[in-house]
């Protein structure tokens, strides 16, 4: 064999070696991004906007309604 055939066998075979490499490191380092997306979501406690103003609007109704009926009562007195 040429020295120019062991030289293009070496490097196919190098440049496959570092293509498998490549790809096993993209995945290791997406597995990476993905527990440390994951870590981070679970680090902190997540509060729906919605549900607190759906409690507030709660809190206010039952508000509204113990002041009207607080008037009702006072009515009913004077009379």
């Amino acid at each position: 064999m040429s020295d120019e055939i062991k030289a293009s066998l070496v490097q196919n075979v190098i440049d496959k070696k570092f293509s498998r490499a490549n790809s096993e490191f993209a995945n290791l380092m997406r597995d990476k991004a993905y527990s440390a997306i994951d870590d981070f979501k679970n680090a902190f406690q997540y509060v729906a906007i919605q549900k607190a103003d759906a409690d507030k609007k709660e809190a206010d109704k039952k508000e509204a309604d113990k002041k009207e009926a607080d008037k009702k009562e006072a009515d009913k007195k004077e009379k």
